[in-house]
């Protein structure tokens, strides 16, 4: 079923498309985004500008162009910060659903915040206590889980957009003093997401060569984004925008979301942030659902239209002790869904998804650790393709697993497609 979610933030405002499957996991189709910048210069109580409402209207009208063109019957659509600091907030949220057809819904501070938590816990393995930030343009989002479950949530009035024009220290002293005033132990995980933080990692990735096209479940040391904070703050937007992951129009608040990143970690004591590709808008899809890992590896096989080889999944986790049977046991599910699309070689096919899918459910050393066991199961492994993703295994021991997965998908016949 396809399904979309608007997000109307302060800064930009986003349609994605989803292809949803049978058991609530879904696959993002694509996405069409619009820098409105409809909360720029905007303070509490004062209107947004007639200029911004035109340019929001515009992107309305595209966004109802892409439904219809596409046949989506299932939309949601939700407007932030800048609509509940503006005082015109709600009569331009009405034009917006006019145009739109369906309710442009104002969301709360706290909703904000346990969408974004509910999109984290939903597409990240999150089953230790954490604390999960998402940082928009006019507002920071934080929330504390405990045991799987939102246990607090916050919504700050900082945000990159809004502090773009602001000095490092100007910037430094607000957020500290706005998060000072949040009651929240510390954690050994801490995650995030947003524009700005997805960003930064695609800049980490590339200086550091990782081997993959995907940020999410990557882990970026609080170092690096010191850094990156300091030598941004240096830069004019042409240069900042000629990095490597940063668009010009990311270009105009990566600076300032640098450094509210920077200065959230240092008043955590965190020493690195995994980041999520995912966040509120997919917690707007998913409200109300429980997704694990099982489910997202079902949506592998939902997609080739292929029942799940869940006895293919069982037969080789069985065959390796502790949590690396749980990876053995994903390595030949997905190169059994590969094998039963019929690909000539499905161990290469499982290797090089995970080195360019977002693959919802896993961390990134998680899904590089599966792909590198298929790669095992029909092909040479480089210590430094072992190296590069800061795993401890031997060479030895993934020719192991690969020969588990190899011997056990090659037992099971070929699926049959379903048409549903």
């Amino acid at each position: 079923m396809l399904s979309a979610v608007i997000d109307a933030g302060y800064n930009s405002f986003r349609l994605s498309i989803y292809d949803v499957f049978q058991n609530n996991t879904f696959r993002l189709l694509g996405s069409l985004k619009y820098f409105v910048r409809i909360g720029e210069g905007i303070k509490e109580g004062s209107k947004i500008s007639d200029d911004k409402i035109k340019t929001a209207e515009q992107a309305f009208i595209a966004f109802k162009n892409l439904i219809n063109a596409k046949g989506v019957k299932n939309v949601k659509a939700v407007g932030t910060s800048a609509f509940r600091y503006a005082s015109n907030g709600k009569e331009v949220s009405d034009k917006l659903s006019e145009i739109l057809g369906e309710d442009l819904r104002i969301i709360s501070g706290e909703e904000e915040g346990r969408f974004s938590a509910t999109g984290f816990i939903n597409t990240l393995p999150i089953t230790e206590d954490a604390i999960i930030f998402e940082i928009g343009g006019g507002s920071l989002e934080i929330a504390k889980i405990e045991a799987g479950n939102i246990t607090k949530v916050y919504q700050l009035p900082i945000g990159a957009l809004k502090l773009a024009t602001y000095s490092e220290k100007e910037i430094r002293k607000i957020v500290s003093d706005e998060i000072s005033t949040i009651s929240i132990t510390p954690s050994k995980l801490v995650v995030g997401s947003g524009g700005n933080m997805r960003a930064l990692a695609k800049l980490d990735e590339k200086i550091s060569g990782f081997p993959s096209d995907s940020i999410h479940g990557y882990v970026v040391p609080s170092s690096q984004i010191s850094k990156y904070a300091k030598v941004l703050f240096s830069l004019d937007i042409q240069e900042r925008s000629a990095l490597p992951g940063i668009s010009k129009e990311r270009a105009y608040t990566i600076h300032s979301g640098a450094v509210i990143i920077d200065e959230l970690l240092q008043h955590f004591n965190a020493d690195k942030v995994m980041v999520s590709a995912f966040g509120m808008r997919e917690g707007v899809l998913t409200d109300g659902v429980k997704l694990d890992r099982n489910k997202w590896l079902e949506a592998i096989a939902f997609y080739h239209y292929l029942d799940p080889p869940w006895d293919v999944f069982y037969d080789a986790e069985k065959k390796v002790k502790g949590e690396m049977g749980f990876y053995v046991g994903s390595a030949a599910f997905i190169s059994s869904v590969f094998k039963m699309s019929e690909y000539l070689n499905p161990y290469d096919a499982c290797y090089r998804m995970t080195r360019t899918a977002i693959i919802p459910g896993f961390t990134q050393k998680e899904i590089l650790t599966i792909g590198l066991i298929c790669k095992a199961a029909k092909g040479k492994i480089r210590k430094k393709n072992i190296k590069s993703v800061g795993l401890d295994f031997k060479k030895k021991e993934l020719y192991e697993y690969g020969k588990i997965v190899k011997e056990i998908v090659e037992t099971y016949p070929l699926g049959v497609r379903w048409s549903g």
